[in-house]
């Protein structure tokens, strides 16, 4: 039955209660047009359960183009963005499905917020809704000299029925940009909670199903701890290069299969967690980091007798190594 089926079972009986109580006590009281009562209360209760059954049973209808065709086909993405000052607000849908006309471009800008969006969906194409999945509301960090954000929701048709996250990361950038060069605003606070964008030594960004890091985080050129954690990676980004001063990374969690051996090239690490991955092996290149004391490398897929011995050589130079 599920949390839902079980929450409105107890809601019904509930507000049942309320009405036998109701009732008792106008009995007990004897009050006048205590039947007349009754029926206004129950006639009351079953309009205000009938509307908000119309209203919860209510969504939006996707299209892209044009009214006459609807969100199908393979591999289609659309983003929506609230919050967007002098932009159309969305058609309400109380009690009828609203239809979304998505612009050519997949962005669609408006002024309505978040909380007037309802995360249901309805397809006039039949087997649609088995391809399609879209994120809960989300805020998009930019990062950069002033950190702009926004609300937003994407959503995705494809024989995966998955969320094409490389898609919004890259739509991300490009909103980011225009935020930044004042070609639209929204009201939503810009700037980081501690100082300015030279102040920033960590970011943690974790369960954000990021494929790439954010443009405007190659901004942070004093940052010193990374942590993108349980992300969807997949391989070691390059970007973090840019961090001259980085001496803590943590990329765990990201289906990621190798270590390059650019990351030589980080002379300032100190730590390195690489755990939940996918990984076979361990390259010698760490080994040159002059700084490095600390691997984390549990969860992914080494042979126990070439571990062993990578372990070892990381022990001789000093390195903690945690694998079990």
């Amino acid at each position: 039955m599920g949390f839902w089926g079980i929450g409105a079972i107890l809601w019904l009986f509930g507000i049942y209660s309320i009405l036998v109580l109701t009732s008792f006590l106008l009995k007990k009281l004897k009050v006048k047009y205590r039947q007349i009562i009754e029926w206004t209360l129950i006639f009351v209760y079953v309009l205000s359960h009938t509307l908000y059954h119309l209203n919860w049973d209510v969504g939006s209808e996707i299209y892209f183009t044009n009214e006459n065709e609807p969100f199908v086909g393979k591999n289609q993405s659309f983003i929506i963005v609230f919050g967007i000052e002098n932009q159309p607000k969305l058609e309400s849908n109380y009690f009828t499905n609203n239809k979304i006309l998505i612009p050519e471009n997949g962005i669609l800008l408006t002024s309505s917020k978040k909380e007037t969006f309802k995360h249901r969906y309805s397809f006039p194409v039949v087997g649609s809704g088995e391809k399609f999945s879209a994120t809960y509301f989300e805020q998009y960090n930019c990062y950069g000299e002033k950190n702009y954000k926004f609300n937003y929701v994407v959503g995705t048709i494809s024989d995966l029925g998955e969320v094409d996250y490389r898609y919004r990361d890259s739509i991300g950038d490009l909103i980011c940009e225009k935020l930044k060069n004042e070609e639209f605003k929204n009201n939503l606070k810009v700037g980081y909670e501690n100082g300015n964008y030279l102040d920033q030594k960590e970011v943690l960004i974790n369960y954000q199903n990021l494929t790439k890091l954010p443009n405007g985080l190659l901004k942070l050129r004093n940052l010193e701890y990374l942590n993108v954690h349980s992300n969807k990676l997949k391989v070691f980004p390059k970007s973090v290069l840019e961090f001259p001063k980085l001496k803590r990374l943590t990329i765990g969690y990201n289906e990621i299969k190798t270590i390059p051996e650019w990351i030589g090239g980080i002379k300032n690490l100190e730590s390195l967690a690489v755990n939940g991955n996918d990984l076979t092996s361990i390259p010698d290149t760490l080994l040159t980091l002059p700084k490095l004391n600390y691997l984390l490398i549990r969860e992914n897929d080494f042979n126990e007798l070439e571990i062993k011995e990578t372990i070892k050589k990381f022990e001789q130079k000093g390195v903690k190594v945690q694998y079990e």
